[in-house]
């Protein structure tokens, strides 16, 4: 199997690059703690990635998780705060992987913008979306859509809750067939059948399908979305990352949650997405808070279990000494190569450690031998 190659080393190196993206940006790093109340979770299990939570009792009796979302915890701290926080993390959640009893412990990376969040603050965090994926590979994409949009659509469809349900379940799918199917059975107009099952099946830059979504536009609620995907647009055109965002609608989130731009992020190679986000004033809104929010996570954790390279080894060069070797001699190699760029590691010759290095030299005679 061919793996891609990334631009980063290892896991430590992709977290120092992408702490020095946000921060640049002017976000703060924040820290939490490993776990929260098992209620704050179970009130917002939709929100949540996995449906499985981890739970132990503390010493009071007090039922608790260990943390499967930063998320929540951020919110959950922040809601007293009158000012717009930006706001970054560097944290391990814990799940359950599917259908198996094994917990995981994932590494995770990402921002949050909580407070007046208006276009410009939306463009900007799906610019450090891509800009966080060019850290990691030069092959990536991601792919966005708008919750207002589809709201709209289908509130001028006239499709009730239930229908809903399904109609977004098959936009997700990209099934025209099965949205044309349920829309006869909901009785919605064959005219406002073909704008859904059109919306469904839309794939592509902002410059293919803008002006397809301007057919679709029906209501106020499809044109702010068409008026915000414009203007994000020329933001991300400015910043050099348009050609990397691809607008999807059958990326979705749960609409008791989102209500802007949600989007996945993609790294060429890995058959899972590595990034999530979007607009989540309805989240906030639960926790009694009167302002936007936007974020995204990068997964880590679960990008590393996909990634094998020689740029993953142990190190660079390996390098075996003997009893009689000058000690410092060796020194002086190590410290020509490290200042190369090259991570090296020293082992006594016989070592019989199995070691994934792309060259492997002895020493001898003052001289790098290549074995």
């Amino acid at each position: 199997m061919d793996y891609p190659i990334l631009n980063v080393k290892n896991e430590d190196e992709a977290v120092i690059a992408l702490k020095n993206l946000y921060r640049m940006y002017g976000y703060l790093p924040y820290k939490m703690s490993k776990f929260e109340e098992y209620d704050l979770y179970v009130e917002n299990k939709n929100f949540l990635v996995s449906d499985d939570i981890i739970t132990f009792s503390d010493f009071n009796g007090k039922l608790m998780a260990l943390k499967p979302d930063v998320t929540l915890s951020i919110i959950k701290k922040v809601r007293s705060s009158a000012h717009t926080e930006k706001l970054f993390y560097h944290e391990n959640v814990y799940r359950a992987l599917k259908n198996t009893k094994e917990v995981r412990e994932i590494l995770q990376m990402g921002l949050e913008c909580i407070g007046d969040v208006g276009t410009y603050e939306t463009a900007e965090v799906l610019m450090l979306a891509t800009k966080s994926l060019a850290v990691l590979s030069s092959n990536y994409v991601i792919d966005i859509s708008h919750m207002g949009f589809i709201n709209g659509i289908l509130k001028a469809a006239g499709a009730d809750f239930a229908a809903c349900t399904e109609i977004m379940t098959h936009i997700k799918e990209k099934n025209p067939h099965d949205i044309s199917k349920v829309c006869d059975k909901a009785g919605i107009s064959k005219d406002m059948t073909e704008k859904i099952c059109k919306a469904a099946t839309l794939w592509g830059s902002f410059d293919e399908i803008l002006p397809a979504l301007k057919e679709l536009d029906v209501n106020d609620e499809t044109e702010a979305a068409i008026k915000e995907l414009e203007a994000i647009y020329e933001i991300l055109k400015v910043n050099g990352c348009s050609d990397y965002v691809k607008i999807d609608f059958s990326v979705m989130n749960d609409m008791s949650y989102y209500n802007g731009v949600v989007f996945r992020g993609f790294i060429e190679g890995v058959p899972v997405n590595v990034l999530s986000g979007g607009r989540y004033d309805k989240l906030t809104e639960r926790f009694g808070m009167k302002s936007g929010a936007i974020g995204f996570a990068v997964y880590l954790g679960i990008l590393w279990q996909y990634i094998a390279t020689p740029k993953t080894s142990d190190a660079d060069v390996v390098i075996y000494y003997s009893e009689d070797t000058d000690l410092t001699v060796l020194t002086k190699k190590v410290k020509e190569l490290t200042e190369m760029g090259s991570t090296v590691t020293v082992y006594k010759s016989g070592c019989k450690k199995q070691l994934k290095c792309a060259k492997k030299f002895e020493i001898s005679g003052g001289r790098l031998v290549e074995l």
